[in-house]
Parts: structure tokens; sequence; C-alpha cells
């Protein structure tokens, strides 16, 4: 991934290429060929193991969203969705293990219109 140029704090990242389906990835690789119920197995991993993310990219950009993202903290886990505009930015909002199953699973079955009112910038 391509390091953000800045734009205020916002970090703005270069748009992803296409590419043929959807990528599952996570620090133990990238899977191209998958199901919903490998999506759900990486989020649990997240879930309980420290350090761990999951990103999911499709293929091409839906309803402006370009991948999901996850990880782990302290008080919760954080969902980051790479929009894409005249560059890929990136949102995020905290939410429970539901609401992110959720968000990966919609956008996955491109049923993910996220109400953009719920989601923050992410600064660096």
């Amino acid at each position: 991934m391509k390091f953000p140029f800045k734009k205020n704090k916002e970090a703005v990242f270069q748009k992803v290429k296409s590419q043929q389906g959807f990528t599952l990835e996570n620090q133990d690789g990238k899977l191209t060929d998958f199901r919903d119920v490998d999506i759900e197995d990486y989020l649990a991993d997240m879930f309980v193991t420290p350090d761990q993310f999951v990103v999911l990219t499709a293929p091409e950009p839906q309803h402006k969203v370009r991948f999901v993202q996850a990880c782990t903290h302290d008080d919760g886990i954080e969902v980051e969705l790479g929009m894409e505009e005249e560059g890929t930015r990136l949102y995020y909002k905290m939410c429970s293990e539901e609401e992110c199953y959720r968000i990966f699973l919609d956008f996955y079955e491109d049923g993910l219109v996220p109400d953009m009112k719920e989601y923050k910038p992410v600064e660096f």
C-alpha cells in the first residue's frame, strides 16, 4: 500500500487498482477464493488475538466503499472504510463484534451503504 499524503490532517491514499474478485487478508496472508464463513472466521480470530487485522477489498468500489478493514483496541473494535473519492480516504467508527460482522458481510454481499454520519475521518 502506498503511503498517504496529507490533506489537512486526513490521510488520503492512492486509489486501489481494479482486481478480479474480492480479497480477504490478515497478517497471515491473502485469500482470493473464499466464502462468507471465511470472513467470519478471520474476524473471530481477530477478536481474540491481539494485533490482528482483517481487510476485505472489493474488485471495484461499492457505494464508494473500496475496502473495509478492522482491528481491535483496548476500548473496542475499530472498523475503517476506504472511501474512493479523489483518492481513497479512511473513515472509522468503533463498534461491537456483531456490528463488525454485519459491516463486513454486508460489504461482501454488496449491501453496505454506510451512514457517513456514524464515521469520522482517520487522521494522523
